[in-house]
């Protein structure tokens, strides 16, 4: 985990804001492709928990990502209600893969399918398209319950002046007045517009994301055309970490791979509650530490591979360089763990 501090917390609706990040001299840890998402380690009502959001930013750029508030006492809430410029969240460097980078190779039509909160990797999708060729077309059919609830509206607005971008909103609220963008979206309504969106002249490719009867409609619909597309799925449920505190967890073991003076050790299943470094010692092995306080630092190693996050006994001393942990401060975050000590 990366300590970011928060630049900026920016309302786009009543119920969503894109955030700022900061991570410093890790910031070349979060370069991206688009798509990808970075998880925080947060207390929620005293408990720890993970919560990954995407990266909505454009490359090279501060870190952001666009979160809209689900439900009371969540995570979403925090962001949306609690968190202020100068915060620091402990947060993942980037994960995932959604976007292949050989799309760019040849110019394609993207077709982007996305329902509420579905926009933010349908955004880092759009706008990295449209840098990354000046021949790639983008169409994105966002479907809101109504016009208040739209994200990224400004940024959709402004990637509209293109030529090679459409969108088309579908309002459920009957805004527009059209049938087409009218109410909720169904077959019929898709059947229309993909005929008058889809391309005949570039190879075309899709992705969707939303909540699970929106992309089963969009999925229906794509393998009933005369010619049928293949879909990328985003599942916001697949979340890549779990916190052993969380209640209801059941990822509460990792893979640990440990490196001490050149000799290799995998311990196949550490409690995520556990600190590396009692971790090492219940497994017999030798790993030099003076505290477990992180003031010797003498229990230092190399993050390899995998996610770690803070113990809740938090270091008393001064913090490791980029790249570095201390084994006494830090539990294992993801499915394995690897790290080279000495």
């Amino acid at each position: 985990m990366v300590p970011c501090k928060v630049r900026a917390v920016r309302r786009m609706t009543p119920r969503s804001v894109v955030v700022t990040l900061d991570p410093g001299p890790a910031l070349p840890r979060f370069r991206h492709t688009p798509g990808q998402r970075v998880t925080f380690c947060l207390n929620v009502n005293n408990n720890s928990c993970f919560r990954s959001y995407n990266l909505v930013n454009p490359l090279g750029e501060l870190p952001q990502v666009a979160v809209k508030q689900v439900a009371e006492g969540g995570g979403s809430q925090l962001f949306n209600e609690c968190l202020q410029p100068g915060d620091v969240l402990q947060v993942a460097p980037p994960t995932g893969h959604f976007y292949d980078q050989s799309l760019d190779y040849k110019a394609h039509h993207l077709l982007l399918f996305a329902a509420g909160s579905g926009i933010t990797p349908m955004f880092s999708v759009a706008q990295h398209a449209l840098k990354a060729r000046p021949d790639h077309r983008v169409t994105l059919i966002y479907a809101n319950s109504t016009a208040r609830s739209i994200m990224m509206q400004r940024e959709l607005d402004r990637m509209a002046d293109s030529k090679r971008f459409e969108v088309f909103h579908v309002l459920g609220d009957g805004a527009t007045g059209e049938d087409l963008s009218t109410g909720r979206l169904n077959h019929a309504k898709l059947d229309q517009l993909l005929k008058q969106y889809r391309s005949s002249e570039l190879p075309e490719v899709a992705f969707q994301s939303g909540p699970a009867g929106f992309m089963s409609l969009i999925q229906a619909a794509a393998t009933q055309q005369s010619r049928p597309f293949n879909l990328k799925r985003y599942s916001f449920g697949e979340q890549p970490f779990v916190h052993p505190d969380e209640q209801h967890s059941d990822a509460a073991d990792s893979e640990l791979v440990v490196t001490v003076n050149g000799v290799t050790h995998t311990l196949p299943a550490v409690s995520r509650r556990l600190t590396l470094l009692d971790a090492a010692d219940e497994a017999g092995i030798a790993m030099t530490a003076n505290c477990k306080s992180g003031i010797c630092h003498r229990c230092k190693a190399k993050l390899i591979s995998g996610q770690t996050f803070q113990a809740p006994a938090h270091s008393m001393g001064r913090k490791p360089e980029n790249g570095y942990i201390l084994c006494c401060q830090q539990r294992p975050g993801s499915d394995k763990v690897e790290i080279e000590v000495g």
